[in-house]
């Protein structure tokens, strides 16, 4: 089976297309580059690469496909608030066209990946379930992928089988790393300062994922019978994954032999807070998830001690998205609209 991944040159991409390709999968990817230099190790089964912006795909670029992984998107929230409106032309308009043009070339399984940042800030308790809680999103980002998810999935049919996966915050080691999100910087930023810094009073719930494991659960998606992921969404997470940011400090703290933790109340920046169901994926995708906390942490504090030691700094623009694209903006190298200029 050929399969195209979307964003293939990002933090999840680069783990989730090399995965594929190793269990079998002919995979080609369609990526807009911005990440293609943030190489931080080989990849191992890399796949071959279309650099296309996806507002420029065409219907040539699914020819021979049969499922494709649309990971592409402008991620995450500090992006996603630079343009609201050029979030929503790649989020929502460039992913939705990405599906119609898949359906339209005969592609058979479409999985979007969204995100449960969709739920936002939670007033309930109770573990948020996929269909009847409430959609809360916070930001442009949040928002996009919403609303794309909600077009993407009612276009499935016998014929193009539409799902939605929606992974918690994801952590672990990847050859283009992210320091920008909850887990991986907490561990990066107590390497590089030996303290973490928890900017929040750690009270909020943060579920995760690791990003192996949500490469795992594509392929669960990409095999499985129709009738089971057809016009459905799935929360992916670890098994009693919902853990607040204080218990992932801690986490982190035990990774890094006990050093200590500072929570810092002012100028919080990320008010997001929910705890989510992971049954659905559990009991009718048969999906568990394989690493926990200790074990994603140990691999990223191996791997970045080695690269640390070679005088790689590990909070700069390679590993955060935004720092990133204000790189290529001020390099010159993309536009206003986020295009590599010709």
């Amino acid at each position: 089976m050929r399969i195209l991944v979307t964003g293939n040159l990002g933090y999840v991409g680069t783990i989730a297309s090399s995965y594929l390709r190793n269990q079998g999968f002919d995979v080609v990817g369609l990526d807009s580059g911005f990440y293609k230099e943030c190489l931080l190790s080989p990849i191992e089964n890399e796949v071959v690469t279309n650099i296309k912006d996806i507002r420029d795909i065409e219907i040539k670029d699914f020819y021979g496909v049969e499922a494709v992984v649309h990971l592409a998107a402008l991620s995450n929230d500090p992006i996603g608030e630079l343009d609201q409106a050029l979030t929503f032309e790649v989020n929502y308009k460039g992913a939705v066209r990405v599906a119609e043009l898949a359906k339209s070339a005969g592609v058979k399984k479409f999985v979007f990946v969204s995100t449960q940042s969709i739920y936002g800030i939670s007033s309930s308790n109770e573990e948020l379930g996929e269909d009847d809680s409430l959609k809360n999103p916070q930001t442009a980002y949040a928002s996009s992928k919403w609303q794309a998810e909600q077009e993407i999935l009612a276009m499935s049919d016998s014929s193009f089988i539409s799902t939605a996966l929606r992974p918690s915050t994801v952590f672990g080691w990847s050859p283009r790393l992210r320091s920008d999100i909850v887990f991986n910087n907490l561990l990066l930023t107590g390497l590089k300062q030996q303290r973490i810094d928890v900017h929040s009073d750690g009270t909020p719930w943060r579920p995760i994922v690791h990003v192996l494991d949500l490469a795992r659960v594509i392929e669960i998606c990409i095999k499985a019978d129709s009738e089971k992921i057809s016009g459905r969404s799935f929360n992916i997470g670890v098994l009693n994954g919902n853990f607040t940011v204080k218990q992932l400090a801690e986490a982190a703290q035990e990774c890094l032999d006990g050093i200590p933790i500072a929570f810092k109340t002012e100028n919080i920046v990320d008010p997001r807070s929910y705890k989510v169901s992971f049954e659905r994926a559990q009991t009718e995708l048969g999906f568990t998830a394989k690493v926990g906390l200790n074990a994603g942490g140990a691999e990223i504090v191996l791997e970045s001690k080695k690269l640390i030691g070679e005088g790689i700094d590990l909070m700069d623009r390679k590993t955060n998205r935004l720092l990133q694209i204000k790189y290529l903006l001020e390099k010159g190298l993309i536009d206003g609209s986020l295009r590599f200029k010709q």
